[in-house]
């Protein structure tokens, strides 16, 4: 496998942000899924196919954590002070991308990933004590990757979850997030998505031959008609 380019590197920041990772489809990493999905194959109807369309691997529909949740103002506990503050909110998923040029598709990825990230974290909180205020998403290096003639992967390396929030009894809280990654298949029929959480920045080695494949270890997310 040959590793094709190097799209990008973001910032410079090698500490971690301030937020609590919470991608639960993610396994709760900042990098992507835990070893569930690395068996996801099965369960989420992956054919095993080693060619044709992204939709072609999948004999199941896509599923995504999905839902819309508005602000809301929230009183917040900080340090003997008492204020409001506003709600995260969720981002819209992406419509498909207008080209299928690696420039679009990671473009499209990013986006996509971002949106993926603020309804997992949000969408189960429903009813749950406490709030997410705010949600990060810092990409720090995008990759693409030559396996499947017509279907782009694509790596992104970020750090990815909540980076603050209000507990039930109104205290204001914030942790700590690192990095990790995420791949991506992407071609005219649809979006398959596998966690990459070991990726780290200025880990060495081939990311190409060590990174999960969506298409046998991933989601089908999404599907374009």
């Amino acid at each position: 496998m040959n590793r094709r380019t190097i799209l990008a590197a973001v910032g410079t920041t090698t500490g971690a942000l301030a937020g609590c990772v919470s991608d639960r489809t993610d396994g709760g990493n900042a990098g992507g899924e835990t070893g569930d999905e690395q068996h996801a194959a099965t369960a989420n109807g992956s054919t095993g196919s080693t060619d044709g369309t992204v939709r072609s691997h999948f004999e199941t529909e896509p599923t995504r954590p999905e839902c819309e949740l508005e602000s809301e103002t929230v009183t917040v506990k900080s340090g003997g002070e008492t204020e409001t503050a506003e709600t995260a909110t969720t981002i819209p998923y992406p419509d498909p991308p207008d080209s299928f040029a690696d420039d679009a598709v990671v473009e499209y990825v990013e986006a996509f990933d971002h949106a993926h990230l603020t309804h997992d974290v949000l969408c189960d909180r429903q009813g749950s004590d406490g709030a997410i205020l705010s949600i990060s998403h810092a990409v720090r290096a995008r990759e693409t990757f030559d396996r499947t003639d017509g279907i782009t992967h694509v790596f992104l390396l970020r750090a990815a979850g909540a980076t603050a929030g209000v507990s039930g009894n109104g205290q204001k809280w914030a942790a700590d997030i690192g990095y990790g990654g995420v791949v991506y298949a992407v071609d005219e029929t649809g979006v398959a998505r596998a966690g990459f959480p070991e990726a780290r920045p200025g880990k060495t080695g081939e990311l190409e031959s060590e990174a999960p494949d969506p298409l046998t270890d991933g989601t089908l997310v999404a599907a374009f008609d």
